[in-house]
């Protein structure tokens, strides 16, 4: 039993060291935010559907300052999702401020919907969620192939402006680090 919880302290200890101090900052930072406080943000992710909803990365921006979510529940209740993280570095924020600037503001005057066929063909999806003051959240769900091409799954066309707001915004995604 002794040398049971010595294995265990040992091991508590050497993943404690193994995180470097950078990460431990930013999960403790003091710099964390909620989107129910907020009155005009971005909140934007990859999610894959295929065999059951994955959610990788989930990002916001807001007020020049680039956010991760730290929730993990967006899956389960995609309907209510509110974000919920914690500051990224500004070389990161660096990577994705155009997408303010760049976002469609044909989307605006749009309803909450869904684009193309996310999920089809074990794909996945664009998750945008908008808030703007004064206005109520809107949220897209965009069939992933938005990414890299002009049509869904099922070849259908996507409109112009939010084809090419997919692929700049994928390519940004990608670039993103967390730690």
């Amino acid at each position: 039993m002794k040398r049971l919880i010595l294995s265990s302290v040992f091991l508590i200890t050497l993943g404690v060291l193994a995180c470097s101090r950078n990460e431990v900052e930013v999960l403790n930072s003091s710099q964390k935010v909620s989107a129910e406080t907020l009155e005009d943000y971005l909140v934007f992710s990859h999610v894959g559907l295929g065999w059951g909803c994955r959610a990788s990365a989930i990002y916001m921006i807001n007020d020049g300052k680039l956010y991760a979510d730290t929730s993990n529940i967006f899956c389960k209740d995609q309907e209510q999702y509110q974000f919920s993280g914690f500051k990224l570095p500004d070389s990161e924020y660096q990577k994705v401020k155009t997408v303010m600037s760049e976002y469609p503001t044909e989307l605006s005057s749009l309803e909450s919907r869904t684009f193309g066929c996310p999920g089809c063909a074990d794909g996945g999806m664009l998750f945008l969620q908008r808030k703007e003051k004064g206005k109520t959240v809107k949220s897209w769900r965009i069939d992933d192939s938005i990414f890299y091409r002009e049509t869904d799954v099922m070849n259908q066309p996507f409109p112009k402006y939010l084809s090419v707001f997919g692929q700049k915004l994928g390519t940004v995604y990608t670039s993103i680090k967390v730690k």
